[in-house]
């Protein structure tokens, strides 16, 4: 079965976000945990949390990328070419980002939704790491499936 390099990275992304957010949000649970904070404070807690998953997420990206490629070149013995695609490469991206943005959008509803009916600070951030998850997932999904299908 042969895979090309469009198909295989999607995959990895999905495992390395996995990784990740199991990581991130076990210690982030086993710190919120440990420390019994206030409401102002929770809030603080919370979107410090927020605020430091983002590069986490971009760093472990962009080195995720690196490591992906030298070890694509080793196996294959191709050398990957940067930054070019075409124009379903494109179509592909833009009907991900969609569904990236149609996903995380609809998860921030629902979210909204549950604050109205008296979901507490913390299940509202963990609800919105979820959301965040599931939102990368269906983008890198959504590349798998365009690639194969070919659109």
């Amino acid at each position: 079965m042969n895979i090309s390099i469009q198909e295989k990275r999607p995959f990895v992304f999905i495992v390395i976000d996995i990784i990740v957010f199991s990581i991130y949000s076990i210690s982030v649970l086993d710190k919120y945990k440990r420390s019994a904070v206030a409401m102002p404070e929770e809030l603080k807690f919370w979107s410090a949390a927020i605020l430091i998953l983002i590069p986490i997420l971009i760093v472990s990206r962009i080195l995720l990328y690196l490591i992906f490629s030298i070890f694509n070149t080793i196996i294959t013995k191709k050398r990957e070419e940067k930054f070019i695609t075409d124009e379903l490469g494109n179509i592909i991206k833009l009907r991900a980002s969609k569904n990236f943005s149609n996903t995380f959008m609809t998860g921030f509803i629902l979210i909204m939704l549950l604050l109205v009916l008296g979901v507490s600070i913390a299940m509202m951030f963990k609800l919105f790491i979820l959301s965040l998850f599931l939102a990368l997932t269906a983008h890198n999904i959504t590349e798998i499936y365009y690639y194969k299908k070919g659109i």
